[in-house]
């Protein structure tokens, strides 16, 4: 069972990174266009005489948000998409594990983000000259591990959410995008927001990470100051794992029982 599982999950990744760098063209507009944006905001910052710490932040956040740019539509809408094309039933009576075929889409799709997200922080460093703490590698490491693993565990349950609400799924997907920016702190500090707001973001971990990240990186912040980062991660990461699972058997259930995943051509 093992060995399908990863053999599941082999093939899908492949097909995903091969699929995803077919014309070098798409590389370069996924890392560029978005490049403009956080531009954007690091003039702003300069212009207005913020201290330098600020390019970092944006560089990190702009980094870091392009995965959830990636569980959002790489990983929450791929179920529906593959329905919507008429795949998804020759999916279903494979012996493959959907958990598997969802990580080998996971991790796919997380080694297309990692090369944007490596490209913008090392333009971030020559380009707008920002400035990064090297003893806080380690620690932002396994902030980034940790926060990656919520994300996905995340994006695996929005995968059968998405499914089962359909086309309200995509819409609740675009819906989704503004408030994770805002509350994400994409572009500022997350203790700039209120306290509230801050409760509510601490429930992302996309937020979580990119604070941690920025606190090594840029403040020097050590494993020991960053334990509430990691614990709420971890909790995070693990709780939305074992949701998933038990979501998608659900889904696969229904959906065998009522015909709800298959493709009803009129």
């Amino acid at each position: 069972m093992l060995m399908l599982f990863l053999k599941s999950a082999f093939a899908r990744c492949y097909i995903r990174i091969k699929g995803g760098n077919r014309e070098l063209s798409w590389l370069i507009f996924e890392v560029i266009m978005p490049l403009l944006g956080i531009a954007a905001i690091v003039y702003t910052y300069n212009f207005l005489g913020a201290p330098k710490a600020f390019v970092g932040f944006v560089i990190l956040g702009g980094a870091m948000f392009s995965y959830w740019f990636n569980v959002l539509w790489g990983i929450g809408m791929n179920f529906y998409w593959e329905k919507e094309r008429g795949n998804l039933e020759k999916i279903l009576i494979t012996p493959s594990p959907l958990q598997g075929i969802l990580l080998g889409i996971a991790l796919g799709g997380m080694f297309n983000t990692t090369i944007r997200a490596v490209t913008t922080v090392i333009i971030g460093i020559v380009i707008f000259d920002a400035k990064f703490n090297v003893d806080g590698i380690l620690p932002a490491m396994i902030i980034f591990s940790l926060t990656i693993f919520a994300l996905y565990s995340l994006g695996m349950c929005f995968a059968s959410l998405f499914l089962k609400l359909g086309r309200s799924g995509w819409r609740l997907t675009e819906l989704m995008q503004e408030p994770i920016t805002f509350l994400s702190g994409q572009y500022y500090p997350l203790r700039a927001l209120p306290a509230v707001l801050q409760l509510v973001a601490s429930l992302i971990p996309l937020t979580i990470g990119i604070d941690g990240v920025r606190l090594s990186l840029i403040l020097g912040s050590s494993l020991t100051d960053l334990r509430l980062h990691l614990m709420l991660l971890l909790a995070l990461g693990v709780s939305t794992f074992i949701l998933s699972y038990y979501i998608l058997r659900l889904m696969e259930h229904r959906g065998k029982k009522d015909g709800s995943l298959t493709m009803r051509w009129m």
